[in-house]
């Protein structure tokens, strides 16, 4: 009994999550989008989602879901697991948002000039001059590290961007 409380207040957590998580970054909503979720949905292709192809849907993104949490596979997900994989997706967008870094630095010096901001990270460069403690004209990998206090604070504060650096609040 207790496994199945579990389970049921686990696929309860998790529903409104995952039916509104989004699809992994491709084409910008719009008409063309829009049809193709459409057409995914709607299983028989007869030009309407009933109630039980979006629940199919659904149940199909909570087991992926719940497998991928689900790191030894026994049917449960315990708070570590969870806090695994919280840690593993934190250090993903780490190294996706480094790898940003790396590629707008065209100079390979390290460092983001205001140009190398505009032309590779707008969001960054939307806050460069504040970024920029040190004032040199460049912000480093230190800057933005030292700069993260300000995520999650009030309306002159910051957030977590999609890459997991700063963002324009």
């Amino acid at each position: 009994m207790k496994r199945k409380s579990v389970w049921l207040a686990v696929l309860v957590a998790l529903s409104p999550a995952v039916l509104l998580a989004a699809d992994p970054p491709g084409p910008a909503p719009g008409p063309g989008r829009e049809a193709e979720m459409f057409k995914k949905l709607d299983k028989n292709q007869d030009g309407v989602i009933t109630k039980d192809e979006a629940q199919a849907a659904g149940a199909e993104r909570i087991a992926k879901s719940f497998d991928s949490l689900d790191l030894d596979h026994d049917g449960m997900i315990t708070q570590d697991e969870l806090h695994a994989a919280h840690e593993a997706r934190r250090e993903e967008m780490k190294q996706q948002f480094a790898a940003r870094f790396k590629e707008a630095d065209k100079n390979g010096d390290g460092f983001l000039s205001k140009d190398e901001a505009a032309a590779g990270m707008p969001r960054l460069a939307a806050r460069f001059d504040q970024l920029d403690t040190n004032k040199d004209g460049l912000v480093s990998p230190e800057e933005l590290a030292a700069s993260r206090h300000h995520f999650g604070k009030g309306p002159g504060g910051w957030h977590r961007g999609p890459q997991g650096g700063p963002a324009q609040r």
